[in-house]
């Protein structure tokens, strides 16, 4: 038998299929045999009216003794001659029944030979040839009426034959089948049982403290087996490295603290960007929302500096990714040097930074915050014993007057930014008209 619950579960399984093939081949069987048998009684209802009406025209026939008559027997015996030579079911067990109606075909025929012959023959042997005829007419048509009752009687017990065998064999395969699906249930009861017992006394014993007693997988099933196996192992580990309850409650402290830790570190590598600390993209998006949404309460003023480093590309062609990475750290870490603790500062994404002033009292502050920024960046880059100069485009956006959410306002800073790379040099382009450039260019020589 199989030892395992899955395995006992799988057979069970198969045998259910097997079991629904069963049923429906019976069923399909059942039905057929009861098809046939409705086709056969079709079939023989149909001859028997035929035979019916060709006695009744012989009887009209030999009353009359005209030729409209005549006719009509032979069309009654053509429509019975061809159904009969037209079936394909029946051909063995109707071989008599075309020979009586071969033998009517004489007889009409002999019946017309007699009409022809009437001149010859006196009055008297007409007479007597006729009654002769009416006579085997007459046999033959009862011995027709009889041997369809025979068939139709025999193709009925045939069928019937054939369905009670069809349900016997499937009560026998149902039986079987029962059995053998109660036989496995009874198994996978029993052997659950007991498994689920020992598995049940283990965890009883565990519960007060017991870790020396052991679960005997001897006799069970593969499932349960495994399952004794990691309980002993588990009770061994515990048995071996037990301590007191105050060391116990030291190193319950100790794990909590660490998942404290790792749970902080967690939250600080899902919101801090990878390679230069500042916050992720995220991290950015959550923090602008918070700071729209209170300046919405308090009805403050936010400012918005998006910034990206022209050529970077270049930068990473030229002197290596490695290098690049530091210009990013470098322009990162002069970044939080500008900004107060209050204001944020993030990664957008590649060589784009973004820096959010939150609850601005007077514009008028952003120009000389985005002077100071931009001389900041400006500051040559050591790199590998070796000064690196880069230039900044920076784009401002203003909450309320020119954007009212986070997407617009990042959108708006955005746009004014490529409109600074239009310039020569670090530049910062912002508000609506107000434009500045590090080397102190006027407006309007910018316009021209």
């Amino acid at each position: 038998m199989v030892n395992s619950i899955n395995g006992k579960l799988i057979l069970l399984l198969c045998v259910s299929f097997i079991f629904t093939l069963l049923l429906s081949f019976s069923f399909l069987q059942i039905h057929s045999a009861q098809h046939k048998t409705t086709d056969a009684l079709r079939f023989f209802s149909g001859l028997q009216q035929n035979i019916d009406d060709l006695r009744s025209q012989l009887w009209l026939f030999a009353q009359r003794q005209d030729s409209a008559s005549y006719t009509q027997v032979k069309l009654s015996h053509q429509t019975l001659a061809l159904k009969l030579e037209k079936q394909s079911f029946y051909t063995q067990r109707i071989f008599n029944l075309k020979k009586l109606t071969d033998d009517m075909a004489s007889l009409i025929s002999q019946e017309q030979r007699l009409s022809i012959q009437s001149n010859r023959l006196s009055e008297q042997q007409i007479n007597q040839a006729r009654q002769l005829l009416r006579y085997r007419y007459n046999i033959l048509i009862e011995n027709m009426s009889e041997e369809v009752a025979y068939l139709n009687k025999k193709t009925l017990d045939s069928n019937e034959l054939s369905i009670t065998s069809v349900m016997l064999y499937s009560a026998l395969g149902l039986i079987f089948a029962a059995m053998f699906v109660l036989a496995i249930n009874f198994s996978i009861y029993q052997r659950f049982k007991i498994g689920f017992g020992r598995i049940k006394l283990g965890i009883h014993e565990l519960s007060k403290g017991e870790l020396t007693h052991k679960i005997n997988s001897e006799n069970l099933d593969t499932e349960f087996r495994m399952l004794a196996s990691f309980f002993n192992n588990m009770t061994s580990k515990l048995d071996a490295s037990m301590v007191s309850k105050q060391a116990l409650q030291q190193e319950v402290d100790r794990q909590t603290s660490e998942l404290e830790r790792q749970k902080q570190q967690l939250l600080i590598l899902s919101e801090k960007d990878h390679l230069t600390g500042i916050m992720n993209r995220r991290a950015l998006e959550k923090a602008i929302d918070s700071i729209l949404l209170n300046a919405k309460i308090s009805q403050s003023k936010v400012a918005l500096f998006f910034l990206d480093i022209d050529d970077f590309k270049n930068i990473n062609d030229s002197i290596g990714h490695d290098a690049g990475d530091e210009v990013l750290q470098q322009v990162s870490s002069r970044l939080q040097a500008c900004t107060r603790k209050s204001d944020i500062v993030g990664r957008l994404g590649g060589d784009e930074f973004v820096i959010c002033l939150g609850l601005v009292d007077n514009f008028d502050q952003i120009a000389h915050k985005a002077q100071t920024i931009l001389d900041s960046l400006s500051t040559p880059i050591r790199i590998n014993h070796s000064e690196l100069s880069i230039n900044i485009s920076m784009g401002v956006s203003y909450f309320p007057f020119q954007a009212n959410t986070r997407d617009s306002l990042i959108k708006q800073a955005d746009e004014f930014m490529y409109k600074a790379k239009q310039i020569k040099g670090s530049g910062c382009f912002y508000g609506q008209e107000l434009l500045a450039h590090v080397d102190l260019l006027d407006a309007a020589q910018l316009n021209k």
